[in-house]
């Protein structure tokens, strides 16, 4: 029966792409991979301690934190994380509220080593250490060849992908400085437009902690990023998986959850996914739409503690994951099927 599911997965995959021009051979695809929420180091008076993300590192190696789910992201074009915390080996500047994510300057090789590609900085833990903090960041990604994009107040960059002539231009806002720096963000949006990106994607860093369900101020950044060019928008921050929303052809994941988060030992949040994106391309080049495969996931290894390994999930486990985006997503959708993941129907380009 699991055969046969797969199967009809796959005949409707490709049907669809057929349905909207895509004679395979002619088209050209980038397949890009999200995932949420990275914190790639632990809080001050936890670092030392043995349960610590810093000491898993140290003691299973620099490829651990993302060995769970490296057969997918090792296979796509480009993955995407977003960075939460800072690559910076002092505690100066320590900006003081609840947490503050550091990991030693070393700790960016786990990127590369984990064929994650690019990371966000736009999010609430990227000054968690001043200036400072945020200046040694970049310099570390640099250090080991990982780009990163964020619109913020101390680092400013778009970021732009591209394969066989077709480009894909990424750019990314913390909500609460979007509020107050909406002229950066729209310079930022300009900028990929000026360098001929043939499809933008936005990602925000928005919406209430542990809430199931995306809010007013998601809405309102999603809709500002799709009416400005953006076809796909990726969200975080709440920290739990919330829904889909498919409008005015673009795509919103409303937030993909936890995932390598190595600021917190306990399991508050069991569930994530990977957010897989095909973005396809005509023989002239023009985008022509993409398709969304959710692919469910647990940010640890364990249920009743984090590991700090996301693992890929099946069975009831995948059920309980595509339910929980189910309620909070405006579509229908297409079911999980083991081995392949929830692959949705194709979304057309906007003329």
């Amino acid at each position: 029966m699991g055969h046969l599911k797969r199967l009809c997965a796959c005949l409707i995959f490709l049907s669809l792409l057929l349905i909207h021009g895509a004679a395979l051979g002619e088209n050209k695809e980038i397949v890009v991979t999200f995932v949420g929420d990275c914190t790639l180091g632990s809080e001050e008076h936890e670092r030392a301690k043995t349960t610590s993300f810093d000491s898993y590192v140290l003691n299973y190696g620099f490829d651990y934190p993302f060995s769970g789910v490296y057969s997918v992201i090792a296979a796509d074009d480009l993955t995407v994380a977003n960075l939460e915390g800072v690559f910076y080996n002092y505690e100066a500047n320590k900006v003081k509220k609840t947490y503050n994510f550091r990991a030693p300057t070393e700790f960016a090789q786990i990127l590369p080593l984990s064929s994650v590609e690019v990371v966000s900085l736009a999010n609430n833990h990227t000054e968690d250490y001043g200036a400072a903090g945020i200046r040694s960041t970049v310099e570390a990604l640099a250090e080991v060849g990982t780009p990163w994009f964020a619109t913020t107040e101390y680092a400013d960059d778009v970021y732009i992908y591209e394969k066989d002539g077709r480009r894909i231009g990424f750019v990314a806002v913390y909500a609460t400085y979007w509020y107050t720096h909406l002229e950066q963000l729209r310079s930022d949006i300009g900028r990929l437009k000026s360098a001929g990106c043939d499809v933008l994607v936005g990602v925000m860093h928005a919406g209430t902690e542990y809430s199931a369900f995306h809010d007013s101020g998601q809405e309102k950044l999603a809709n500002y990023l799709i009416s400005n060019g953006c076809s796909v928008v990726i969200g975080h921050h709440p920290h739990v998986i919330q829904g889909v929303y498919v409008y005015n052809n673009a795509t919103v994941v409303w937030s993909l959850g936890n995932f390598v988060f190595g600021g917190n030992k306990a399991m508050r949040a069991q569930y994530s996914m990977l957010a897989q994106f095909t973005f396809t391309f005509g023989e002239d080049g023009k985008y022509l739409g993409h398709t969304l495969n959710i692919i469910p996931a647990q940010y640890s290894g364990y249920t009743d503690y984090n590991n700090y390994c996301p693992i890929l999930v099946e069975g009831e486990d995948a059920e309980i994951c595509m339910g929980m985006i189910q309620r909070d997503s405006n579509i229908r959708l297409a079911p999980y099927v083991s081995g392949v993941g929830a692959v949705q129907q194709f979304v057309p380009a906007g003329k």
